[in-house]
């Protein structure tokens, strides 16, 4: 039971990191005036770390994803 409910939250947190990945192919980074300006918002902050690093977070949304998906199918298969 406990590995079932690890594997599905590995899913969703997976799922998560691929939505944050994709944030910079719809929204643009956010305007800055100046080299030390900040994000006005949460929105801002959450666009400019996604701009940043999406890398990051597609490959280890990815990693998740499939080893969640394989976890689940070879407990599911095994029941």
């Amino acid at each position: 039971m406990t590995r079932k409910v690890t594997f599905l939250s590995s899913l969703l947190f997976g799922a998560l990191l691929v939505f944050i990945a994709a944030i910079p192919l719809v929204f643009s980074y956010p305007y800055s005036d100046g080299p030390n300006s900040g994000p006005s918002n949460a929105w801002e902050l959450v666009r400019m770390i996604a701009y940043d690093s999406w890398a990051l977070f597609l490959i280890s949304g990815l990693v998740l994803l499939i080893a969640s998906i394989w976890g689940l199918r070879g407990k599911i298969l095994n029941q």
